[in-house]
């Protein structure tokens, strides 16, 4: 997937995407779609090794089987996750399983969000996220944020202009916006500590990240010396990684990005478990994932009980070229409504899947 410009953080330069977009064909001809985004630097997955297990571990355990019923869809796909070269490749279980329960969703005539958890809002309000960029780039960037009129905003910090950056932002967008930083990894504990008492007279609400996605020890420092909260990106990958945050009390909220945590299933059990310990969500997501991605995400949001920021929703504004009819996007401040229709909710369009696809490969029932 092409970007219409780079977009840059501490840890990587995106100027594309590399995406496996999947397809599930029923018997009946009911198609279903599904997408995952490898990202190696977060989660150790390669796109090869991705690819591998779709085609020599999932697609034959899937066309093996039939799902009578969401309760049997659910059951097995919960035991397609366990083995443990499924795991270490989130974001090719994340798009299959997104294509089954799609094409779930158009067979029985429900929406995906019905398929995973009960139904807890009708809308949602999106994030706008501004990654690191010249000053001129910033100010226009803060401009249309403005004349959305946003009412939260990420900013992506980490260098020695972060202060400007907050002071930028603070001056275009007042007082009363939401700003929340997110670092990236970028600090150790001792200057994410210092850098963050810098950045308390800018009113920041969060910080995402402030040290190496290994350092859970390094995150409950800086959550223990800072009055900001703390949210584990990186740093929450896995349902382990979340029981170990947990039970050190590292972070007061999960940033929950399905590509990277294994689907909306694990990202459920994920967020039940944040719920339980007392913990904020907030439903993150991939640098260059399409619409197919975004409705998933949105679909699971709604069942987020104490979501505090959703992020997502951005193609139109990120890819040089979508591949739905109509993308999934927020509208003026953010403001996002549930999707319709069954399944996943949106029309994708296959001739845009072969114009941009790299690779294909296909396996057909026995």
């Amino acid at each position: 997937m092409g970007f219409q410009s780079p977009i840059k953080h501490n840890l990587a330069t995106h100027q594309g995407s590399d995406n496996i977009i999947l397809r599930v064909t029923t018997e009946a001809g009911i198609a279903g779609y599904g997408e995952g985004v490898p990202r190696a630097f977060v989660t150790g997955e390669v796109l090869e090794d991705s690819l591998s297990v779709l085609c020599q571990v999932l697609a034959p355990a899937v066309l093996a089987r039939d799902f009578a019923s969401p309760q049997a869809l659910a059951s097995a796909l919960k035991g397609l996750f366990q083995p443990l070269s499924v795991q270490r490749c989130p974001g090719a279980f994340c798009a299959l399983e997104t294509a089954l329960l799609d094409a779930a969703g158009r067979t029985w005539n429900m929406p995906i969000v019905d398929l995973i958890a009960p139904k807890l809002r009708t809308s949602l309000t999106y994030s706008a996220v501004i990654p690191m960029m010249p000053q001129a780039q910033m100010t226009q960037l803060l401009q249309l944020v403005k004349m959305n009129h946003m009412h939260f905003v990420k900013l992506k910090v980490g260098t020695d202009s972060d202060l400007e950056i907050l002071r930028l932002a603070r001056e275009h967008l007042g007082s009363e916006v939401d700003i929340r930083v997110d670092a990236n990894s970028a600090w150790t504990p001792s200057e994410a500590i210092a850098r963050l008492r810098e950045m308390e007279p800018y009113q920041i609400s969060a910080v995402e990240q402030p040290v190496a996605k290994a350092d859970f020890a390094g995150l409950k420092q800086v959550s223990e010396a800072v009055s900001i909260p703390v949210i584990a990106d990186e740093s929450l990958c896995t349902e382990a990684d979340a029981r170990a945050l947990i039970d050190l009390q590292a972070c007061r909220i999960f940033n929950i990005r399905l590509s990277k945590c294994g689907g909306l299933a694990a990202a459920t059990r994920i967020k039940q478990m944040a719920e339980a310990a007392g913990i904020l969500c907030q439903l993150g997501c991939q640098v260059g994932e399409t619409s197919i991605l975004s409705a998933a995400g949105r679909h699971f949001a709604l069942t987020v009980p104490h979501l505090v920021y959703a992020e997502g929703s951005f193609s139109p504004y990120l890819l040089t070229r979508d591949v739905v009819t109509q993308p999934v996007v927020f509208q003026g401040g953010g403001h996002a409504p549930e999707l319709p229709g069954p399944g996943l909710g949106i029309e994708v369009m296959e001739s845009a899947l072969q114009d941009l696809a790299v690779s294909h490969h296909v396996e057909i029932a026995p």
